[in-house]
């Protein structure tokens, strides 16, 4: 922990940017445009796979946003959850200002500003994991490798099928799930990246891009032949649960963790991660910001210059969020 605070270790935080930046590339994909149908994959056969290649290899985020946390152990305090408490609401005030000057719908009675600030569900469960990190440190200084592998198989063998099954682990959008990739990052942090060291670095990015491309050629391919088949494989590309996008992101882990990096810059971008996700998702601009998407995708015939457009609206976005959220970052240090 003393080695995180006094010098960043800017290769994983360049891995913290790009896995929020996918984060954002990822609601432009499905969420803006809707969960495919074999009808509309016949129709528009290289657009949706365009499109499914987008949440096929953007899918990882939160999984890789969640092991980097495991990955360097973070400890609680209570200045970093009244950090991670304030942001919400700082960044609420803020687009409700926005959504004023902008001529936008203003929200209607007091929940209408209320309810922003509490409907996101990755900080309600990052907030609990954070909570647990004593608790979850004490057991993996206490278990030996062999015990913390045996706890890990255990743990996924009962929580990845049981999250297609039962309502309660929400394929993966809980703290449970979360609980499970902190220790999976402490494990490859510890443990997983010496057993590994003989692989060359280009290995996991390219079992990345493998696994991830198959999985999506896979079911665009058999999409376009079955509805059937098609409503069971959404679910399984976009829950955190799924082995494939767990076994991803351990892999960009890894590749990160061999990048040689030092930069302030990158640093400093890295401290509004968090604020981009918010800012974006805030349920005040989320509708227009999928249906922004939408309307370049109208306005703009070429492939290359709507990708290059999106490209632009998404770093635009995560670079004022960046700078907006510096007010609480200095002053909750």
């Amino acid at each position: 922990m003393s080695e995180k605070r006094l010098a960043r270790q800017s290769n994983m935080e360049l891995l913290r940017i790009v896995a929020m930046l996918m984060v954002m590339v990822l609601h432009t994909g499905y969420a803006s445009f809707g969960y495919p149908r074999t009808v509309w994959l016949q129709a528009e056969p290289l657009r949706w796979l365009g499109l499914t290649m987008t949440e096929v290899y953007t899918v990882a985020c939160v999984n890789i946003f969640v092991l980097i946390t495991g990955w360097f152990g973070t400890t609680f305090r209570t200045k970093g959850a009244v950090r991670l408490a304030i942001q919400p609401i700082y960044v609420t005030f803020v687009l409700a200002l926005y959504v004023w000057l902008a001529g936008l719908p203003l929200p209607t009675g007091v929940m209408g500003y209320v309810r922003p600030i509490w409907n996101y569900w990755f900080v309600c469960s990052y907030l609990v994991l954070y909570l647990l990190t004593p608790m979850l440190n004490a057991f993996v200084e206490k278990s030996d490798e062999a015990a913390l592998r045996r706890f890990l198989l255990v743990f996924y063998v009962i929580t990845i099928p049981c999250s297609f099954v039962f309502a309660d682990l929400q394929k993966g959008y809980s703290a449970v799930s979360f609980v499970g990739l902190y220790l999976l990052g402490r494990y490859l942090r510890l443990y997983g990246a010496a057993r590994l060291q003989h692989w060359p670095r280009w290995r996991f990015m390219a079992l990345y891009v493998v696994l991830m491309g198959t999985m999506g050629l896979v079911g665009w391919g058999a999409g376009m032949m079955s509805q059937t088949f098609m409503g069971a494989f959404v679910p399984f590309v976009v829950a955190y649960t799924n082995p494939i996008t767990i076994v991803a992101a351990g892999a960009m882990l890894l590749f990160f963790s061999r990048v040689r990096l030092q930069s302030r810059l990158v640093n400093w971008l890295a401290s509004g991660s968090f604020a981009a996700y918010l800012v974006h998702q805030n349920i005040l601009v989320r509708k227009e910001y999928y249906a922004y998407i939408r309307h370049l995708a109208d306005i703009i015939p070429s492939t290359p210059l709507f990708m290059l457009a999106v490209l632009a609206l998404i770093m635009a976005i995560y670079v004022i969020s960046t700078l907006a959220i510096q007010v609480v970052i200095r002053t909750v240090k």
